[in-house]
């Protein structure tokens, strides 16, 4: 029952964003459209903004990050950006009216991917912890940016085509360090 009234819940939010702005929608106007109780939704969700979350983690990471690797990384990116665009409507709106909130939560997401992803290039353990982190933040910021910078901008580009930019960008940053360690040595 809980899954069915989040999606209840979630629906609703992404029914009223095709109308209007985040910034326009309240709990009540949420709760009011799925005939549920305030309650019922504080039960679930603390505000608007974390249902929002759950709704970026079950819609769009979670089946699009399922069994991520550094062989697919790209093709992943690539199935979350056209979904994106798919709901472009709701993806541009909850942006641009919970950007900060939205990055904050895409940076979580991406940069435990990426150090993940670094842990697995790094298997030599040439790289220290705190380099790691770093690394990690540096190519999740980068990549988050990107990604916001495309939603606000409309979604132009393709999403096939901004991910094989980000894939080719991440081989150039590989090779770089390749031959950086290759001089070293």
């Amino acid at each position: 029952m809980p899954l069915t009234t989040k999606r209840a819940l979630a629906t609703s939010l992404k029914n009223m964003l095709s109308k209007k702005t985040l910034d326009k929608i309240t709990v009540k106007d949420i709760v009011d459209d799925c005939s549920l109780n305030r309650q019922t939704f504080y039960y679930h969700f603390q505000d608007k903004y974390e249902l929002l979350v759950w709704i970026y983690f079950n819609e769009l990471f979670a089946p699009n990050m399922e069994d991520i690797s550094l062989e697919n990384w790209d093709e992943k990116l690539g199935a979350i950006l056209t979904q994106m665009q798919e709901e472009k409507k709701f993806y541009i709106n909850t942006i641009k009216h919970a950007e900060d909130y939205i990055i904050q939560y895409m940076l979580e997401v991406a940069e435990q991917t990426f150090e993940e992803a670094i842990d697995k290039l790094d298997e030599k353990s040439h790289l220290k912890n705190e380099e790691r982190g770093i690394f990690a933040r540096f190519f999740a910021y980068g990549i988050c940016g990107i990604i916001v910078e495309w939603a606000k901008g409309g979604m132009k580009m393709a999403p096939e085509k901004l991910a094989d930019y980000m894939r080719e960008m991440l081989e150039k940053c590989k090779q770089a360090v390749y031959i950086s360690d290759h001089d070293r040595q």
